[in-house]
């Protein structure tokens, strides 16, 4: 068996214990990968934004409108609202979420939600033709949030489903799973914590490997495997991707350790310690080696079957486990330290799956990339959670309310993410530039009375009746008196003093009084 040498922790030194989740979640999801996020959805917003008359235009957005997007998407995961619209209705006051409003409008978070892309469009190969990848719009997205973590030495490689019911090749149904109907994806991470170290979309059947026909089990577990530096690491995997050609390949080439169980029919299993569980020969074992290549079967309710690298054969086993018996009796029953170990450090995908799927950001949606975009996020937010337990132990190792759990960890980071944006415009009309360049609204030249020889309508009188859709014929209010910087009449008497509430109190009117 070969040895691991590493510490599993970061691996950058600039990661400290003041890091914010933000500053840890940028290791993941760099600021290249902010970039790219804004330039395509751009690009994508202004072919189809404003095309007819009935689309709203489409204003540019930008990296820090996108963290304040991303950031929402988080809370919405935290609070569970049917429709996206409900967090900004008025019309039912006990679902309202004033913080959720105050970021931006509805209509603009539905623009982004619907632009929001990764890819130029333009630029994938049509299906069909040679270089043509179906996982185009996310490939960049894959080649950019590279994790950057030291794992510990055992690790599991196992599938996990993103939910998605629509129109797609490469949908996948299993009965088995939680999610039954979705994309497929296949994960490799920490037994210890559910740290995701690399992850695959399954896009359909491929058989060939290097010229030669391997199994899809192979081909899985060697490309998660290929651009890590995994001397030394113990992989346990699912049945399905177990195979003795699979693990001699691992052991002599990557120099692997691995451990799973396996079906007693796989090619090159000896057919020796096959055996059917009976009640009299509960807790045997059985065990055939070849070389570090260790088979071995177990006898419980039901026979189990395994295949390692990791362990070797003792004879006899020392390690044993509880069992109850018919009438409640406790008993110990000799067993395997390879089914020890598999029932260990087999649940490092599913304890992942279980933190991501408590306050879950995805929404539903027809475009099945838009979920893959998420399930990434998940992964993201998931390994940040993992890495802060890492850089500040004493927040994770508090008890009660002050420990550090997943939900006060995303609330943390939406709120770094958004941090104060506002995209709302101030109420009421905004300044024509015109009005903006008025010295008499910039108050740049000081306002007098000045007493002319002719007569003119009080622009403030007339300006009255005409918004309260009165006649101005004959009603008049003609005055001597005129403000010379703003150059308009102006009543100056007892009953009304147009100039005092125009020039001193500052009123702005929604007319040119040049």
């Amino acid at each position: 068996m070969y040895a691991y040498d590493k510490n599993p922790g970061p691996t950058s030194t600039s990661v400290t214990s003041n890091s914010k989740p933000l500053e840890l979640f940028e290791r993941f999801f760099p600021e290249e990968a902010w970039a790219l996020a804004v330039e395509e959805t751009n690009c994508y917003a202004n072919t189809v934004c404003g095309t007819t008359p009935k689309s709203r235009p489409w204003k540019d957005t930008n990296i820090i409108e996108m963290k304040a997007f991303v950031g929402m998407l988080i809370c919405f995961g935290v609070l569970k609202l049917p429709r996206i619209e409900m967090y900004w209705s008025s019309k039912y006051e006990e679902i309202v979420t004033p913080g959720i409003s105050n970021i931006m409008p509805v209509r603009r978070f539905e623009q982004l939600f619907r632009c929001f892309h990764l890819a130029n469009n333009a630029n994938q190969i049509p299906y069909g033709q040679p270089g043509h990848d179906k996982r185009f719009k996310v490939r960049s997205l894959l080649d950019i949030t590279v994790p950057r973590f030291v794992v510990h030495k055992e690790c599991t490689v196992d599938e996990a489903m993103i939910p998605f019911k629509g129109r797609l090749g490469m949908k996948q149904y299993m009965k088995d799973k939680p999610t039954k109907c979705g994309i497929k994806v296949f994960v490799l991470a920490d037994a210890h914590n559910g740290y995701v170290k690399n992850i695959q979309v399954y896009t359909g059947k491929n058989v060939e490997n290097d010229g030669n026909k391997i199994g899809l089990c192979t081909i899985v577990v060697l490309d998660l495997l290929d651009d890590i530096d995994s001397a030394g690491l113990q992989i346990y995997t699912y049945k399905y991707y177990t195979s003795p050609v699979l693990f001699q390949h691992l052991y002599e080439k990557k120099q692997i350790n691995a451990c799973r169980t396996c079906r007693p029919n796989r090619k090159g299993f000896p057919s020796q310690i096959i055996t059917k569980p009976t009640v009299s020969n509960r807790g045997q074992c059985n065990h055939r080696s070849n070389g570090p290549l260790l088979a071995c079967s177990w006898v419980d309710k039901r026979a189990l079957y395994l295949i390692s690298t990791v362990h070797v054969a003792q004879v006899p086993y020392r390690s044993t486990v509880l069992r109850t018996e018919k009438y409640g009796s406790r008993i110990e029953r000799q067993c395997p330290p390879c089914v020890i170990d598999y029932q260990k450090f087999m649940g490092g995908v599913d304890r992942g799956d279980q933190l991501e799927s408590y306050y879950n950001m995805g929404r539903r949606t027809k475009n099945w990339w838009r979920r893959v975009v998420f399930y990434f996020f998940e992964v993201c937010i998931l390994n940040v959670f993992v890495l802060e337990g890492y850089v500040q132990p004493e927040l994770h190792a508090n008890k009660g309310r002050k420990k550090r759990d997943i939900l006060s960890f995303r609330l943390e980071l939406a709120h770094e993410l958004i941090s104060g944006f506002c995209s709302r415009e101030k109420a009421g009309r905004s300044r024509s530039e015109e009005s903006a360049q008025l010295r008499r609204l910039n108050n740049t030249l000081p306002h007098w009375p000045q007493v002319t020889q002719k007569k003119g309508n009080c622009v403030v009188c007339l300006e009255k009746r005409r918004r309260k859709r009165l006649p101005t014929v004959g009603h008049r209010h003609e005055t001597k008196f005129m403000c010379k910087s703003c150059d308009a009449y102006l009543c100056i008497t007892s009953e009304c003093n147009c100039f005092f509430r125009i020039t001193i109190l500052r009123f702005t009117l929604l007319f040119d009084l040049t």
